[in-house]
């Protein structure tokens, strides 16, 4: 799902607010992830899909930094990226907790000159939940993927480009090894031109992903 065909075009944004887009070659997807992390010191990848680590390499991915533990979930290549912050889930000292994070693209794709962060906002639904102890506990579901949090990250990145097919869980290709566990993880396409995933299935997708 997340290589899109292939794809390299600019989709327009949907025409009613809180569907996906529709027409021949918008290809939204959906992904939950459920991972502990050990926040080791660096840049680690929890997922990433794309080319790798040059400079010209295009990814898609969910990353954590070092010991500070701020997440972001990023879509570019090296100097010219859109990232989110979705938040800090707390470093070494939260390295028992669970983490459930949803990532949504309702078929948006934007030039570098389109990619604002309030379009990249209404492109994107992003979603945190926490526990404290296991995964079978969970607490809020957090819209993390808001205009502030994009400008808290980086804008400005094409999504025009085309991604290779490669999918990593736990690092980048062969770098940028995650140091935590994945406990799930879903990848899907959406329908086109619907309502997106309603709290309730975003819920399920990270709670009780069969």
């Amino acid at each position: 799902p997340l290589h899109m065909n292939g794809y390299a075009t600019n989709i327009a944004p949907p025409t009613t607010s809180g569907n996906t887009a529709n027409g021949s070659s918008v290809r939204p997807w959906a992904t939950a992830v459920v991972f502990q992390s050990k926040n080791n010191t660096g840049n680690q990848h929890i997922w990433n899909q794309g080319e790798g680590a040059g400079s010209t390499d295009d990814n898609i991915y969910l990353r954590v930094t070092g010991t500070n533990g701020n997440l972001y979930f990023g879509w570019g290549r090296q100097g010219a990226v859109n990232e989110c912050l979705i938040g800090n889930i707390g470093g070494i000292a939260n390295s028992t907790h669970w983490w459930g994070v949803y990532i949504a693209n309702n078929g948006t794709r934007l030039s570098a000159s389109n990619a604002t962060a309030a379009n990249l906002s209404d492109a994107f639904d992003i979603r945190l939940m926490g526990s404290n102890d296991a995964p079978s506990a969970w607490s809020g579901l957090y819209d993390v993927g808001t205009e502030a949090d994009w400008n808290a990250g980086s804008t400005g990145g094409s999504m025009t480009r085309a991604f290779t097919p490669s999918f990593t869980i736990g690092g980048r290709g062969s770098n940028r090894n995650f140091h935590g566990k994945v406990a799930s993880m879903v990848i899907t396409t959406l329908r086109l031109g619907v309502a997106m995933p309603t709290e309730a299935e975003i819920r399920l997708m990270i709670t009780d992903p069969k």
